[in-house]
């Protein structure tokens, strides 16, 4: 009975910490009337992959609402159509927020930008509040005090003091650890600018970087640290940067490590790894590092990193370098063409020329029509894929037959619903979008040149005959 009554009291502890925890945002967007919305957190910032919290669509009269578990004080980004807004959110809180409509002048497929957002009702407590608030702060100092005759004089050195001791005294009862330190790191960032008397690189490692801990998910901290630790590997000492290659070369992480360990600004073990990671990501399309070493060492750090958190970033930095890049091993796919499950094995042996467009996209349509000449011209040693990305429950999904012979297709073809992940997977961030893959399984071009002229007055049209070319040499040869 005991037993019981204290596995009740556990469960009801449990509940109300997660209650405690769960921030709504609710909305009212005109402009977006059954457009999908959705909220995303930043898993983290080296690879900015991101992690899906809530979705829904906005209703008929304009509002929508986002409920999602939330224990920490975070960035997030939401999506809402085709555009998108960055908030912050703190536990416990909730929020409404008016969403700015997009430019009547903007395509559809040129509406991908970051629209204005204004808040309802913020409390003065709120971490977003704070931060506005500071920064128009910021910006005005800026704008009175940092002009190009003030940046050698000790007067602006002077100001800035003034000004960062003002808003510490200001700030100082602040309860918000997250608003300090985005305070703090903000003034990190206005040493960097060009003003004489700043701070050089080793003192403001002594002041802002070796004091701290990661704080992972401190966008104005990251984003200092990574600039710090940019393209790092070139401000090493000469041996210290042979070891670093040394240690990709046998492919070992705890080389890398040790070697790191020896640099000045990198004795704190948990930050190392998080730069060795992103030297890692820095050096992978050189020249002079092989990618399957850097591969190989990802996969062994995101087992055995010794911070757990730089496990999942490990996983993420491989994710992001095997995106599409020429050179690059294709993701594995499976579309549906001709009633006929067909992967990227199937394809192998020729090269695929794959064309991604939206239904009712003017500017998609006007390019199905040049596919066909090129499908006649090159066919034999080139492969053509359409896939038609749709809304949800669309009849094309069904059978795509009706588009078929709207537009005299002849070649393979397939169709999407707009939600399926192999679009995020292969980069598909506009319409009409072309991936080259050669006969190998391997890109050649992501986004490839299309069958309309660029701005060069170049076409894919060329690439193919090259690659026609060169297969009826070889098979004449052959023969």
């Amino acid at each position: 009975m005991k037993r019981s009554f204290l596995l009740i009291i556990m469960l009801c502890a449990l509940f109300t910490g997660f209650t405690q925890s769960i921030t709504t945002v609710e909305g009212f967007a005109p402009t977006y009337v059954g457009e999908k919305v959705e909220i995303f957190a930043f898993e983290d910032y080296v690879t900015r992959v991101k992690d899906k919290l809530a979705e829904t669509e906005v209703k008929e009269d304009s509002t929508f609402e986002l409920t999602f578990y939330n224990e920490i004080t975070r960035k997030l980004r939401v999506d809402i159509g085709d555009n998108h807004f960055l908030m912050y959110a703190q536990p416990k809180s909730d929020y409404k927020v008016y969403v700015k409509g997009f430019s009547p002048y903007l395509s559809k497929e040129a509406r991908k930008v970051e629209v204005e957002f204004f808040f309802i009702d913020l409390d003065s407590t709120d971490i977003n509040y704070k931060i506005l608030m500071f920064e128009d702060r910021q910006l005005s100092f800026l704008k009175e005090n940092y002009k190009r005759s003030s940046m050698d004089t000790p007067e602006f050195v002077a100001a800035l003091d003034t000004f960062k001791l003002r808003c510490t005294n200001d700030y100082e009862e602040d309860t918000s650890r997250y608003f300090k330190n985005y305070v703090r790191y903000s003034f990190a960032s206005l040493d960097n600018l060009a003003y004489k008397g700043n701070r050089n690189r080793f003192e403001k490692y002594d002041f802002y970087i070796k004091p701290q801990t990661v704080l992972y998910q401190n966008d104005r901290y990251m984003d200092y640290i990574l600039k710090y630790y940019d393209n790092y590997s070139f401000q090493l000492s000469n041996d210290l940067n042979q070891e670093f290659y040394d240690g990709i070369i046998q492919a070992s992480p705890t080389l890398v490590m040790n070697a790191l360990g020896k640099d000045y600004a990198l004795d704190n073990i948990r930050l190392r790894e998080v730069v060795m990671l992103k030297m890692l990501g820095d050096v992978f399309y050189s020249d002079d590092y092989p990618q399957t070493n850097i591969l190989t060492m990802l996969d062994s750090i995101s087992e055995n990193a010794l911070f757990e958190k730089n496990k999942s970033i490990a996983s993420n930095l491989k994710y992001r370098l095997l995106e599409l890049v020429p050179g690059a091993e294709m993701p594995d796919f499976v579309f549906n063409v001709d009633g006929e499950k067909k992967g990227k094995n199937d394809f192998e042996g020729k090269h695929l020329y794959i064309q991604f467009v939206r239904k009712d996209a003017e500017k998609s349509e006007r390019d199905l029509p040049l596919v066909k000449p090129l499908f006649t011209k090159y066919g034999k040693y080139t492969d053509f894929l359409t896939v038609v990305v749709v809304e949800e429950e669309d009849e094309l999904l069904e059978s795509p037959d009706e588009f078929i012979k709207e537009h005299n297709i002849s070649w393979n073809i397939a169709v999407v619903d707009e939600n399926d992940p192999i679009l995020d997977r292969l980069g598909i961030a506009a319409f009409p979008q072309y991936i080259l893959m050669d006969a190998a399984g391997y890109v050649v071009q992501a986004p490839a040149l299309t069958p309309r002229p660029n701005n060069e007055y170049e076409t894919i049209e060329k690439v193919l005959f090259n690659i026609h070319k060169r297969r009826k040499a070889l098979e004449n040869r052959g023969n």
